[in-house]
Parts: structure tokens; C-alpha cells; sequence
């Protein structure tokens, strides 16, 4: 048994960068502050990562998480997620709507239009009837500031990197209560 107090490190496999294909050595930074692993076994330098979604357009997964992010925390309401997530598949599917362009859609309606969210019943549903008009309205917004819809797509991913807060819940025991049976028993005498 070890008594000197040492806590033994778990050693790591050198893994590659998916973007540089430099080696990234996971032991000299067990902590992550100069690599990011985004999905199982996915590994990249921090720098090359943020370089390379700079420079790449959001893919529609990505939407799909802004739009989830974008309903949760700038609009702060409660929604259905699986109907949500089926209306998108539907628009998709049947309406060849974008991912992209449903997120947009959403943006324009409740920050631009002042949509009231309660109406649409935990779902997305209002996106077929406020479309067409929503492109067109991004469309004139980007003609006149080049790269206005880049900049959204941009303080999204922020959004999504920043450093989220995990609140636990601290379990309460419940109280342990004792019986005095003598003090039952005064009191039954007390009252004859």
C-alpha cells in the first residue's frame, strides 16, 4: 500500500491534431488547456481548431445545436426537444428548407419580429409560415453589411465554447426521527 500520498497520474497515448497531424501529447497537459477532444477520439490543438472554424461555415449539426442553444439561452423558454428536432427534419425533408436557413428563420422571428413563443406550444412550427420572408430579410441585411450573417454564426460558436456552468443538486437526507415513548406515555397520563 502506498503511503506517501501520491496519487498515481493515468498515462495517455499520444493521439494525433486532425487538422496539422502533429502529435499531441495528452501527459504534458492532462488538464486539455492546449488541446481539444470535440467528439470520441477526435483530438486537435487548440490553435489549429479555432483557426480551422473560423474558416469553415457551420455544417447543419452545428445549426442544429445553435438552434437548440439559441431557443435555451437567448430566448430563456422551455421547449419540446424531439418535437422540435422532427419539425426540423420534416422541414428539411419536405419543404427542402436548410438547417441554416430554419435558424435564421427562428433569429428573425423572435428577435427581429418580436414572435411570442408561448403560441407555438414548445415547437418550432411557425418556420413554414415566416421562411420565404425571413430569407429575403437576411438577404437585404447582408447585402447592405457584408458579413452581418457570419458575425451571428461566429458569436454562436463562441457562445457554445464558453465555459458552461454545472450546477449540482445537493441531495438531502431526510431527517431521522426519533420516537420518545416516554414522553408519549407522560403525556397520555397528563390528559386522564
Amino acid at each position: 500500500m502506498d503511503t506517501s500520498g501520491d496519487i498515481k497520474k493515468k498515462k495517455f497515448n499520444l493521439v494525433h491534431c486532425r487538422i496539422c497531424g502533429e502529435e499531441i501529447d495528452r501527459n504534458a497537459d492532462p488538464n486539455g488547456l492546449t488541446w481539444v477532444m470535440k467528439s470520441r477520439n477526435w483530438y486537435y490543438h487548440k490553435n489549429c481548431y479555432e483557426t480551422w472554424r473560423e474558416s469553415t461555415p457551420a455544417t447543419d449539426e452545428e445549426y442544429r445545436a445553435f438552434i437548440f442553444d439559441f431557443i435555451a439561452r437567448d430566448l430563456k423558454v422551455s421547449y419540446d426537444y424531439h418535437m422540435c428536432k422532427a419539425q426540423i427534419d420534416k422541414f428539411v425533408r419536405e419543404n427542402k428548407m436548410t438547417v441554416k436557413g430554419i435558424f435564421f428563420a427562428l433569429k428573425y422571428f423572435y428577435e427581429i419580429k418580436g414572435g411570442d413563443w408561448n403560441k407555438g406550444h414548445g415547437g418550432i412550427g411557425i418556420v413554414p409560415f415566416i421562411y420565404n420572408e425571413a430569407c429575403t430579410y437576411w438577404y437585404n441585411r447582408e447585402k447592405k453589411t457584408k458579413g452581418v450573417v457570419a458575425d451571428i454564426e461566429r458569436q454562436m460558436r463562441e457562445a457554445e465554447q464558453r465555459q458552461k456552468k454545472i450546477v449540482t443538486k445537493k441531495s438531502i437526507q431526510p431527517r431521522k426521527f426519533e420516537v420518545n415513548l416516554d414522553a408519549i406515555e407522560e403525556m397520555e397520563d397528563d390528559e386522564w
